[in-house]
Parts: structure tokens; C-alpha cells; sequence
């Protein structure tokens, strides 16, 4: 028998499903110590599946006796990558999972041949004994979770949250009860802003001469420095703790944000993006979450979406300061979901989120979705509906603003390292209502509609990114039964499930700012404010903040098959560091508009809610 020395997994990764057979196709990772490993044999996985009524994820802990008349497989790993460093050498390797959807839900169990290495220092793979995760049934929708945010900032005391499980586990619970099929992952999966507290890279952090910082050669010894940090730092993140077991049970989708890379990353000038030191930080950044997250390595997968191992993979434009395409994805959540990934990381920068042609293969791509989905959930790192900050973002910028020249010379933390802007600045800019981005944003949510008529898809967004949970949306300008109005979209925020939430006195600023309904989309026929979801806290009393709560959370996504609506269930902590959780639900409903085509030219007219009701007979409600 073999043995393998597991420093990370395994982890489970979801592509789609294959509707031309109803093939479920996923992927499992881990990576192995080289020195203490026997690799005579390539690592094999075993899958065995069965009925999940005979099955419940409560029991699924690999201890589960799995009966002999199931179906069953096995899949011979390929080597994905080995790093080298001065530990040693590690592999990645990949193991295919390809399984027929059945007309019931499945329990597939899986375990790798073998046994594990006494100082195997995975948190899934002790035991070695294996995992179940769950397939729905081919007429079942997925049951899915949403996260972000899953790490905390350099500056946080992490023993004020009692660390980063207590979510987890609530997750992991709520998991044990009802299975869930899928966990996506919202941006920030991990935090690698500590990278700059590496010996290696202290000349370069503490040069306090920003001209200087960016000049700096990048050399061998920073490179390679870069590479044992990210690696190790994901080898810990991704394979300790609850957040370990998590992903071995429940097959991941993740886009990433800036913090998988470092803090602000696309959102600084064209110089210091390209200063060599700076630039090569997030281009290894995006390569380990290719790597960790998506389980790909472009040099063996290439980057064809015809013959991509990943069908669920979009290719798109060529990356702004990374030597790496766009990686979006999009994929099958079920007859009547699907879920698109935008990466709206590779081609960021001041005045640009996504280029066209990335947004094109998109809309194409969405454009030929099976006849049938009736929602479309669209994922963005960074929320599309906020509170606007914009007197904020303009005082911030200006160099002869005396708040900020005082600031700066009273509090070394209010401008960053990287080149001497005031720190809170680059995470403004990152928002889609910044001045720089908002008539991109402007124009896509113009396109999604259009799209949303033409499908007849009911689109929702959700995103993460800044700490705090709440749910904006979209309407038509004559506001109306939101089942017959295709500008009707959620815009759901669940952030974060581990990093610590904003202040209470920034929480009741936004909150104030919330209440407004905006302006910039009148010309299209379009309104837009926040839900006011939290009407009670997290006691269950009154409260005057009802649009943006400030605690952990993650977010559970249902399909409801009576009435087609899709719930999002925003889980917020009730006590800092408990883990008990409180639900605030909202509902997308289902579209059941009934517009002729001819009349689909109207959609952005202020009166085009009024126009239609004229010609359809569906009447407008008060």
C-alpha cells in the first residue's frame, strides 16, 4: 500500500453538467510532500454513489458503510504542477470526477488509494477514510452556499472572533441537515496582504520613498520569496481549520477579488501596477488562484474553451498587468439556474473593470443557455448596488484637502505602503459607483437587461467584498409587480463569513446613505435603492439601520420549486465570535413578463412599464 504525505486536501471543485448526457463533471485536489511520499503508484481515487436518501450528510464522514450494489469508479490523478522550494518539492494532483445525474439526489462517497503519511498536515485528510458530497437529481435545482471574505486583514485580532471557524461550522451544520451541492465562493477566498511582512520583501516595504518602492528591482530572492509565501500560506488556509472540511465535503466555485492577489490590486496608477515588484505580486497572486481555487495551470490546460478540461470555463481578453487571460466562468446550477462568474480581477484598472471583448464572450455565452433556466445569478467581487461614498472618494482624492494633509502627517496608517495614497481610497475606487467605473457599470447593467428580456431570465447579483451584508436592487421607473418587470434584480451582498465588519459608526453612515434612491440610471427607465431587510437586529428588536447590517455571514440559495422563486437566506452572526446564526431572506421572483419581441426596442424608455402595460393589458401596480 501506498502512503502520501497530504499538505493540503483533499478539496472538491465544481465545473457543470454535461446536459447532452446529463454528465456530472467536477474535480478533487491535493498536494503531496515529495520527499515523504511513495508515488510507485499514481494516486487513484475511488467513487462509489448511491441513493442520498440511504445517505445523509450528517453521517457522510467517510465512516459511512457505502452498500455493494452501488455504482462506483475510479480516477488515476494527473500531475498538475510541483513547486520547488527550499522545503522541498510538493505536487498537485488532480483527480477528473465524471458522474451520470440520476432521477434522485446521490451520495457520492470518494477516498484515495492508500494511506496517509503520519505527518500528513491536512485537516481533511486525517484518517484517511474519505468524504461524501452530494448530487442533485437531474430535475433538482442546486442548493448552494455563498461566501466571501474568507480570511482576516493584517490589522485584525483574530481571537476577538474566535478565529476563522465559528461560520464555518454553522455553514458545516446547516450542511448536515440539507446538503448542499455546491459552495461558492464570492472573492477574497484567502488574504495574502501579509506578504509584505516577509523578510525578503522589507527593503522594498519600507522604502518610504514611493518613486524609490516602485523602481525597485524585483530579484530572485523576492521572486522566490513570493512563490513559498503564497504556496504555504494556501497549503495553511485551504487545509486547515472548518473551512478545510468544508470544501472536502462541498464542491467549490470561487472567483476571485483583490485580497487573493494583494489589497487593492488593479485599483492603484498605471506606474505602480507596472513597477516590477508590485506587477509580480499579483501575477503569482493569479496563478496560485488558478492553481488552489480553480484547480487549473494554464501551461497544461491551455487556454482553448473548446478543449479546456473546464467546460464551464470563458476565456476572455488578455489581462491588464498579469501575464494571464480573463477566467470567467459559467455554470449549470440546476434546469432552472445557472450561475455566471465574471473575473472582474485580470483586466481591472483606474477606468476599467472588464474590457468589451470580455463582456461580449459573456453576453454570448449566456445568450446560449438551454431553452428553460428562468434565473440567472451573476456573480461580481465587488457589490453592484451600494451606498455611494462619492463626497468621500472626491475629498480622498484631493491633494490640498487640509483633512487629508493633516492625516497624513498625524497617522502613519492612513495612507498604504505601496505609494503613499490615502489608504481608504483604493478600496472606494474598487466600487462600481466610483467615478471612474460608473458609466461602465451604467452600461452592463443597460446590456444584463437587455439579455434578461431577450432569455426571459430573471438575473440576481451577488457579491462580497466590504464586510457587511445587505441586498440592493433594480426596478423598472413605474414601479409594478416585480414578477412582469425584467429590470427587476437583486443585488444580494454577503460579506464577510470569517474578516471582521466595519465599525458601527460607518455601518450607520451607510445606512443613512442607503435610504436614497439613485438617479444615475433614470435615463434608462431604471431605479435603484437597497432592500430594507434588517427591520429587526440580530435580538430581534426594532432597529433604524434596515439596509446594511455589519456582523459575519454567509448566504444560503434555494430554489423553490412551487412557486420558481430563488431565496437568498443572508446567515448573520448573532454574537461576535458564537456562530449562531440569523436569517434575513429575500426572494427573486420568477420572470413572467410576456413581451412580444417587436416591443423589446422599448426597454429603456422611462415609460416603457407604462408602454407595455397598454399593449399587453398587464396592469402596473401602485
Amino acid at each position: 500500500m501506498t502512503t502520501l504525505n497530504v499538505k493540503t486536501g483533499p478539496m472538491l471543485r465544481y465545473d457543470t453538467v454535461d446536459l447532452n448526457q446529463y454528465i456530472y463533471h467536477a474535480f478533487a485536489m491535493i498536494v503531496t510532500e515529495d520527499a515523504t511520499s511513495d508515488y510507485s503508484i499514481t494516486p487513484n481515487m475511488q467513487l462509489r454513489w448511491q441513493k442520498a436518501t440511504a445517505l445523509s450528510a450528517a453521517t457522510a464522514d467517510g465512516s459511512t458503510t457505502v452498500s455493494e450494489d452501488n455504482s462506483s469508479k475510479q480516477s488515476q490523478a494527473i500531475k498538475l504542477y510541483q513547486y520547488h522550494g527550499a522545503q522541498g518539492s510538493f505536487t498537485f494532483w488532480r483527480f477528473k470526477i465524471e458522474i451520470p445525474l440520476a432521477d434522485h439526489e446521490l451520495a457520492v462517497h470518494y477516498s484515495i488509494d492508500g494511506e496517509a503519511h503520519p505527518t500528513s498536515q491536512s485537516e481533511a485528510i486525517k484518517g484517511m477514510t474519505g468524504h461524501t458530497f452530494f448530487l442533485p437529481a437531474k430535475s433538482q435545482n442546486f442548493r448552494w452556499a455563498g461566501h466571501s471574505c474568507n480570511g482576516f486583514s493584517a490589522s485584525v485580532d483574530e481571537s476577538d472572533f474566535n478565529g476563522p471557524n465559528p461560520l464555518w461550522d454553522d455553514l458545516l451544520k446547516a450542511h448536515a441537515s440539507k446538503p448542499y451541492h455546491a459552495l461558492i465562493g464570492g472573492g477574497d477566498q484567502i488574504y495574502c496582504d501579509k506578504l509584505v511582512r516577509e523578510p525578503e520583501m522589507q527593503d522594498w516595504n519600507n522604502q518610504t520613498d514611493s518613486k524609490k518602492r516602485m523602481a525597485h528591482p524585483l530579484t530572485d530572492e523576492i521572486r522566490n520569496c513570493i512563490d513559498r509565501y503564497m504556496f504555504n500560506h494556501y497549503c495553511e488556509w485551504f487545509g486547515g481549520g472548518s473551512f478545510a472540511k468544508t470544501i472536502a465535503q462541498v464542491p467549490m466555485i470561487n472567483m476571485l477579488d483583490d485580497h487573493d492577489l494583494i489589497d487593492g490590486f488593479g485599483t492603484y496608477p498605471d506606474e505602480l501596477m507596472r513597477a516590477p515588484v508590485f506587477n509580480h505580486v499579483g501575477s503569482r497572486g493569479y496563478f496560485f488562484f488558478l492553481l488552489f481555487q480553480l484547480f487549473i495551470n494554464d501551461e497544461i490546460d491551455g487556454v482553448s474553451e473548446t478543449s479546456h478540461p473546464n467546460r464551464s470555463m470563458i476565456i476572455g481578453g488578455n489581462g491588464e498587468y498579469i501575464p494571464f487571460r480573463n477566467h470567467s466562468l459559467l455554470a449549470y446550477l440546476g434546469p432552472k439556474q445557472w450561475i455566471l462568474l465574471a473575473d472582474c480581477r485580470s483586466e481591472r484598472k483606474i477606468d476599467q473593470i472588464c474590457s468589451k471583448p470580455t463582456y461580449q464572450r459573456l453576453f454570448d455565452a449566456v445568450r446560449n443557455l438551454p431553452p428553460g433556466v428562468e434565473h440567472l445569478i451573476i456573480l461580481l467581487g465587488v457589490p453592484l448596488a451600494y451606498p455611494r461614498m462619492v463626497f468621500l472618494e472626491r475629498a480622498l482624492s484631493s491633494s490640498i484637502n487640509p483633512f487629508v494633509m493633516l492625516a497624513k502627517g498625524l497617522s502613519p496608517g492612513f495612507t498604504n505602503n505601496f505609494n503613499g495614497q490615502v489608504e481608504l481610497l483604493d478600496d472606494l475606487g474598487d466600487h462600481w459607483c466610483a467615478g471612474p467605473h460608473k458609466h461602465e457599470r451604467n452600461w452592463l447593467v443597460e446590456r444584463v437587461q437587455e439579455i434578461s428580456l431577450e432569455k426571459h431570465l430573471r438575473v440576481s447579483y451577488i457579491s462580497g467584498d466590504v464586510h457587511a451584508a445587505g441586498v440592493g436592487v433594480f426596478f423598472g421607473y413605474h414601479q409594478h409587480d416585480p414578477s412582469l418587470d425584467p429590470k427587476y434584480s437583486l443585488a444580494v451582498i454577503t460579506s464577510a463569513i470569517v474578516n471582521t465588519p466595519p465599525p458601527p459608526a460607518v455601518i450607520s453612515m451607510l445606512n443613512k446613505l442607503a435610504s436614497k434612491k439613485h438617479r444615475s440610471l433614470f435615463y434608462c427607465g431604471t431605479k435603484e435603492t437597497m432592500v430594507p431587510l434588517f427591520e429587526t437586529d440580530l435580538e430581534g428588536k426594532a432597529q433604524k439601520d434596515k439596509y446594511i447590517i455589519g456582523a459575519r455571514n454567509w448566504c444560503s440559495v434555494e430554489y423553490h420549486q412551487e412557486t420558481a422563486e430563488l431565496e437568498f437566506d443572508i446567515r448573520v452572526e448573532k454574537v461576535r465570535g458564537g456562530g449562531e446564526t440569523k436569517s434575513y431572506a429575500v426572494k427573486a421572483p420568477a420572470p413572467r413578463w410576456d413581451i412580444a419581441k417587436q416591443h423589446h426596442h422599448l426597454l429603456h424608455s422611462k415609460n416603457f412599464d407604462k408602454e407595455i402595460s397598454m399593449l399587453t393589458g398587464q396592469p402596473i401596480a401602485n
